[in-house]
């Protein structure tokens, strides 16, 4: 309870009146003062996902894109300073480090994440990040600091979309698109692709993110790109 406490800023107290709430709705087991998710998450989850129709357009218009078809893509949602995978194309042997639906990544550093850090502004990012001395590092080309983020947050605004250049994985390129959800509390999401490095030749990198590009605006449509 203390670590819960301290990663969402709230006093003990309350952490304890959520979590009771939590552990009587079968959200959450208790075994002495360490909480475990309980199989009641699994209700909420599995609706959310049912009435998510994006979702199964996702996979529909990557399985159809004939570069997309052979990569691995995700779907993906901004939680503080990670993202949550919530869908996955798998049009290849997944990496060591392939994200699978539910897993959680550093923002920082994913192609998914970055995409939608780049919505904030950078007065939010400074007081998203402004407590850490150093960002998550998953290889020597991730971003570990704060203005280096700034930065490349930027570039990603100004680009239109976010690179991942083997900062998750050393071999693995991504790109990362964010699509904008209509309605007052659809929260946005984002998607990617992951190339490995070196079958990534300028031209797949090209034609796998028009692709992309083509799977968001079928997306934001609600039309079938087939």
């Amino acid at each position: 309870m203390t670590k819960i406490a301290s990663s969402l800023g709230l006093a003990k107290s309350s952490v304890l009146t959520i979590l009771t709430s939590l552990e009587a709705a079968g959200m959450v087991s208790r075994t002495d003062n360490y909480y475990d998710l309980d199989v009641g998450v699994l209700t909420p989850a599995g609706g959310f996902l049912r009435g998510t129709d994006s979702i199964s357009q996702f996979k529909r218009e990557v399985a159809a894109a004939p570069v997309l078809s052979g990569e691995l893509a995700h779907l993906a949602l901004l939680a503080g300073r990670e993202v949550t995978y919530i869908a996955r194309h798998v049009g290849r042997e997944p990496l060591p480090v392939t994200a699978g639906v539910g897993d959680r990544f550093p923002a920082s550093i994913t192609a998914v994440g970055v995409a939608l850090l780049a919505q904030l502004s950078d007065e939010q990012i400074v007081e998203l990040y402004g407590d850490l001395e150093r960002l998550p590092r998953w290889s020597p080309r991730s971003t570990t600091n704060l203005s280096t983020l700034l930065a490349k947050l930027n570039e990603t605004r100004a680009a239109g979309y976010a690179v991942d250049d083997g900062e998750t994985y050393p071999n693995v390129f991504a790109y990362g698109l964010v699509v904008h959800r209509v309605g007052n509390h659809a929260q946005d999401f984002s998607m990617s692709v992951s190339l490995l490095l070196d079958e990534a030749t300028p031209k797949r990198r090209a034609q796998a993110l028009e692709e992309l590009k083509g799977v968001r605006d079928a997306l934001e449509s609600g039309n079938d790109l087939r």
